[in-house]
């Protein structure tokens, strides 16, 4: 055990995860005892099993460290994204108000269609008018959204 606690210490500079990771190795060994088929020593078995948990810590911090990362990364584009999200929702409200702008029908038949999600003819048998009426109404209604944000 005291050679297994010298590579472990060696290997991760830090004593109580030495004591750790061979706790785990032990307690692996143990967990697995019925179904072992050891074909060299116990000793080389329990060294195999370290050397996992060793590569399994630094490969679990190698995750971390890359998560950090993104989280910085992310929190950098956060703030970016609140200038975009700014223009995003001034853009939202200069359609708006072409929207309100639009002629009465033209205008319900357009927010029935992209608000509701209606369909042209579903929209056709609301109002009572035909599909292909529908159909022009929104794209006047587009067109003059085009135009006004030029």
């Amino acid at each position: 055990m005291i050679r297994l606690l010298q590579v472990a210490w060696q290997k991760t500079n830090s004593k109580e995860l030495a004591k750790e990771l061979v706790q785990e190795s032990f307690l692996e060994l143990y967990q697995h005892r019925h179904n072992l088929l050891v074909h060299t020593s116990l000793q080389g078995y329990l060294f195999t099993i370290l050397r996992n948990k060793i590569l399994n810590y630094y490969r679990h911090q190698d995750v971390q460290e890359k998560y950090r990362r993104f989280i910085q990364l992310r929190g950098e584009e956060h703030s970016i994204d609140s200038s975009t999200t700014l223009e995003g929702k001034e853009m939202e409200e200069k359609i708006r108000a072409i929207i309100n702008q639009l002629p009465p029908q033209c205008r319900t038949v357009f927010l029935l269609s992209r608000e509701e999600q209606l369909s042209n003819r579903e929209i056709a048998e609301k109002l009572g008018i035909s599909v292909n009426t529908v159909e022009q109404h929104i794209r006047k209604a587009r067109r003059t959204i085009r135009e006004g944000l030029g």
